[in-house]
C-alpha cells in the first residue's frame, strides 16, 4: 500500500492529501516540476523531494532559499517515519505511512521430522495410494470410485491454482479468454469455446471469443450457432448447466441449434460479479463417445469463478487507467477538486454548450514580441515556461479553470464548470495575486540572466456560453460570447502591471477591492461605451490572501 502525504495550510486550515506511489516525489512551487504543488512565494520552485527506498522513505532539501523545518530545525535530510511532520513555509506536511502491521519474530522452535514439502501444482499427488488386494471383494469397487474422484477433484483444485497464476496479472481480455480456452480443451472433450460478454450500453450479449480444438477442420469455419435456451436460464438463474445427452434431452426439444449441428453435450457458466451477471462461457461437444460430464462442469464452474475475478479486474484495470489519462488532462487545465468531481459524477456536468454567468480573465507580457526578436528560441520558451509555471497554481487556487495558452498569455475561466456567487471576486483575487508573483517570476529570471517582464489584466463578467466546444477529432472546454471578447478586449487596455474591470465585474465584486474608475471605452459591436475601473493591487494586496481563504472555506463547505 502506498504512503501519503496530508498536505495542511496553516493560515487557511484547509486539507488535502496526495498519495506517494513513485519511488520519487517532488514539492514544490512549480507545477510542471512538482507532483506537490504548493502556491506560496516563500516556497522555491523545487523545494524538496521524497526518495523511497523499498519501505524507507528520505526527505531531502533541495538547497531550498527559506528551508524545511522538522521540530522547529532547519534539515538537509531526514528519514521519514508514521506521523511525522515537516514544514514548508505556510504549510505543514504530515507523512503517513501504510505499512503499520504488528512487528514480527522468528520462532527458533524445530519443527520435528513429521512433516512433507511439495509444490502447490502437486496436489494430486497427496492422496493415498491404495492397494486393490488388500481390501476386501466387496468394498474395492466403491473404495476405488471414491478415491478415483477424490483425485480428480485434487487435481481440479491442482489446475484452478495454475489458472489462478496465469490470471494474476493479466489484463488483457483477449489473453485471459485464450489461456482459459486452452485449460478446458487440455482437461475436458469440448470441441468449441465461446465466450458471450454483456454490453455495457444494450445489455445484449456479444461474442468476444470463439475458440475450436481444432482450428484447421472444416467444423472452425462453420457458422456459430449455440443454444438460446441454454444461455438464456444460465443467465436467469445463475446456475452452471450440463447436459450430457442433449439429442435426447426434452429441455432442448426446440433449440435447433443443438439438433442440426448433432450437439451431443453443453456445458455452460455464468461469469458473475459482486452484483451483476457479466456474461457466460459456453462449450460444446459432437463425439457422442467423449461426452462432457459432471466433473468437467465442476471444472468449469471453477474456471469460471476465477474467469469471471479476472474479467472484473481488466475492466477495473482498464476504467482506472482511462480514468488516469482523463485525471492527467483535465489537470492541466482545471483544479483538482473540480476534476475529481467530474470523475465522480460525470452526468452532472452538461457538455455540449450551455449559457453560464461565468468570468473570464484575460493576462498577457507586455512588450514580448519585441522582446522575443532578440532572443533565442530556446531562452523564449524558457521565459514562458518559468510565467507559466507561477501563472497557473493561482488561477487553480482561486477555483478558477485554465482555458488555454495563446502565445505569451493565457485565457483562464471562473465560476465553471460548477456555478459559484464567488466567481468574480475569485477572478479578481486571482489577477491580484498574479501581480504580485511576477516579483517572485522576474527574481528567478534575474538569477538566470533573463530580461524581466510585466503583464496587463483585463476582466469581465457575464452570460457566455459553455461547454465541449469543437469537431469530432478534436474538442475543448471553453467559453465563448460576448462576455468573453469584451475580456479579451480590456485586457488589451490593460498597461504593463495593470488590472482592468468591466462595470460588469465591478457589480459583481462589491466592496471587496480598491478600484479607481477609469473612463469609458468603445468596444466594437457595442452600441453603448463600457465604463471600466483599475484595480488597485498595491493597496489591495494585503486583501487578497482572505479572499483565497474564503473561497476554500466555500470548496470545503460543497
Amino acid at each position: 500500500m502506498p504512503a501519503k502525504l496530508i498536505i495542511t495550510n496553516t493560515e487557511s486550515g484547509r486539507s488535502f492529501e496526495y498519495e506517494i506511489t513513485e519511488d520519487e516525489t517532488h514539492v514544490g512551487r512549480a507545477a510542471d516540476r512538482n507532483q506537490v504543488v504548493l502556491n506560496d512565494g516563500q516556497v522555491s520552485r523545487e523545494h524538496v523531494i521524497i526518495k523511497r527506498n523499498g519501505h524507507s522513505f528520505l526527505l531531502v532539501d533541495l538547497s531550498s532559499a527559506n528551508g524545511t523545518l522538522f521540530g522547529g530545525l532547519r534539515i538537509k535530510e531526514h528519514t521519514l517515519h508514521d506521523s511525522d511532520v515537516f514544514t514548508i513555509s505556510k504549510y505543514d506536511l504530515q507523512f503517513k505511512s501504510t505499512d503499520t502491521l504488528a512487528p514480527m519474530k522468528f520462532d527458533q522452535q524445530k519443527i520435528g521430522e513429521t512433516f512433507v514439502m511439495r509444490t502447490p501444482g502437486d496436489i494430486a499427488s497427496v492422496l493415498p495410494q491404495i492397494d486393490k488386494s488388500a481390501i476386501p471383494s466387496g468394498d474395492s469397487k466403491s473404495v476405488m470410485d471414491y478415491v478415483d474422484a477424490l483425485r480428480k477433484k485434487a487435481e481440479t483444485l491442482a489446475r484452478i491454482y495454475e489458472l489462478n497464476q496465469l490470471l494474476a496479472s493479466d489484463f488483457s481480455q483477449e489473453d485471459i479468454f485464450k489461456k482459459v480456452s486452452e485449460m478446458v480443451f487440455r482437461l475436458t472433450t469440448a470441441d468449441r469455446f465461446l465466450v458471450l460478454l454483456k454490453d455495457a450500453e444494450s445489455g445484449e450479449l456479444i461474442r468476444v471469443t470463439s475458440e475450436f480444438r481444432n482450428s484447421n477442420s472444416s467444423r472452425a469455419s462453420e457458422q456459430i450457432a449455440i443454444s438460446k435456451t441454454v444461455v438464456d436460464r444460465v443467465m436467469e438463474e445463475r446456475v452452471s448447466l450440463l447436459s450430457f445427452d442433449t439429442q435426447s434431452d426434452e429441455r432442448f426439444a426446440k433449440a435447433k441449434s443443438i439438433v442440426l449441428q448433432n450437439i451431443t453435450s453443453v456445458m455452460c457458466a455464468p461469469l458473475l460479479s459482486k452484483d451483476k451477471v457479466l456474461g457466460v462461457i459456453y462449450v460444446d461437444c459432437r463425439e457422442s463417445m467423449k461426452l462432457l460430464r459432471e466433473d468437467d462442469l465442476e471444472l468449469l464452474n471453477a474456471v469460471a469463478a476465477e474467469t469471471s475475478i479476472a474479467v472484473d479486474n481488466a475492466a477495473t484495470h482498464k476504467r482506472l487507467l482511462r480514468e488516469e489519462l482523463a485525471r492527467a488532462k483535465y489537470r492541466r487545465f482545471m483544479p483538482a477538486h473540480v476534476v475529481d468531481e467530474i470523475l465522480r459524477s460525470p452526468n452532472t456536468l452538461m457538455l455540449g454548450g450551455t449559457n453560464s454567468c461565468i468570468t473570464a480573465l484575460f493576462s498577457d507580457i507586455r512588450g514580448f514580441t519585441s522582446m522575443s526578436e532578440k532572443l533565442s528560441p530556446q531562452v523564449v520558451v524558457q521565459i514562458l515556461n518559468e510565467y507559466f509555471a507561477d501563472m497557473t497554481p493561482i488561477v487553480f487556487e482561486y477555483q478558477g479553470l485554465l482555458d488555454k495558452f495563446m502565445g505569451d498569455g493565457l485565457m483562464a475561466l471562473f465560476g465553471v464548470p460548477y456555478a459559484c456567487d464567488e466567481a468574480a471576486s475569485n477572478a479578481v483575487a486571482a489577477a491580484i495575486a498574479m501581480q504580485r508573483r511576477m516579483e517572485e517570476v522576474n527574481e528567478d529570471l534575474a538569477e538566470a540572466g533573463l530580461a524581466e517582464i510585466a503583464i496587463g489584466i483585463g476582466i469581465n463578467t457575464g452570460t457566455a456560453t459553455v461547454g465541449y466546444i469543437g469537431s469530432r477529432e478534436r474538442t475543448d472546454y471553453t467559453a465563448i460570447g460576448d462576455t468573453v471578447n469584451l475580456g479579451a478586449r480590456l485586457e488589451k487596455q490593460a498597461k504593463a502591471g495593470q488590472i482592468i474591470i468591466s462595470k460588469f465585474t465591478r457589480e459583481a465584486i462589491g466592496d471587496n477591492f480598491p478600484l479607481k474608475p477609469s473612463g469609458e471605452i468603445r468596444v466594437k459591436g457595442r452600441q453603448e461605451a463600457v465604463q471600466i475601473f483599475e484595480v488597485l493591487w498595491q493597496e489591495a494586496a494585503d486583501r487578497a490572501p482572505s479572499l483565497s481563504i474564503k473561497a476554500e472555506k466555500m470548496l470545503d463547505a460543497s
